[in-house]
């Protein structure tokens, strides 16, 4: 498990070990491990502070993706868009073909190899570099946006009387692109650090969940008998590591 995969990997892990705590109360006087670090007491402690750990990112994580889709319902259209954008500047007078290549130059910047840019996203290694693979990417088709916008509103005969491919409409359109692009990396910061103080408190800190959890279960195995139901109850609860 990665932190690209689901966030249900790791709030089972915090799950499991409420249900790993229960069953060492369960288990009453019995449960007596001279590590100060697998104490009832510290074992709350640790799922107490994960679970609100988990429970921001849960609040913030939607705030995030919502962003995120909210860039991309915007981006969708644009290569359909710039399309007839072409053709309404081919069709203003005086129009050659020299000034076309300049504008599918710019435009097949903007337009970009989806496929190629998918497949880098699937291929980043977490959450934070499927980020900045995507930022980067509407980052530059933006900026390219506003190249051909200046290429259009070079040309002094281009004045279509089609509002939405009237320069002032396509300055309109870059700004929100900029807007939507701006709300992704702001309500991406606070998801992100979330996410890693969680990650810090599950499987990094020095008494992370997961470690303290393998601890509980070696002590178990050495006070339970393999043949009891209460150490087969416990050897049913898995934890994974990222």
């Amino acid at each position: 498990m990665n932190t690209s995969s689901s966030e249900k990997g790791h709030a089972k892990n915090i799950a499991n070990f409420k249900l790993l705590i229960n069953n060492v109360v369960n288990l009453g006087t019995s449960y007596n491990p001279t590590n100060p670090l697998i104490t009832v007491a510290e074992l709350q402690a640790i799922y107490d502070k994960a679970f609100a750990d988990q429970k921001q990112v849960n609040i913030l994580e939607p705030i995030y993706r919502n962003a995120v889709a909210n860039r991309e319902d915007f981006f969708n259209p644009l290569s359909k868009f710039i399309t007839k954008l072409r053709k309404a500047y081919k069709a203003t007078q005086g129009v050659k073909k020299n000034d076309l290549d300049n504008f599918m130059t710019i435009a097949r910047k903007i337009k970009g190899d989806r496929k190629s840019e998918k497949k880098q996203i699937q291929e980043a290694e977490n959450e934070e570099g499927k980020h900045s693979t995507a930022q980067l990417s509407f980052d530059q088709r933006t900026n390219n946006f506003s190249a051909l916008i200046a290429l259009l509103e070079a040309n002094g005969a281009y004045n279509p009387n089609e509002d939405n491919y009237k320069i002032a409409a396509l300055k309109d359109m870059h700004q929100k692109m900029l807007e939507l692009t701006d709300q992704v990396s702001l309500t991406f910061n606070p998801f992100n650090t979330a996410r890693s103080k969680r990650n810090k408190t599950v499987y990094f800190n020095q008494n992370n969940l997961v470690d303290t959890a393998y601890n509980v279960k070696d002590y178990l195995g050495s006070i339970l008998k393999t043949n009891s139901s209460e150490y087969k109850a416990m050897a049913r609860i898995k934890f994974s590591r990222i």
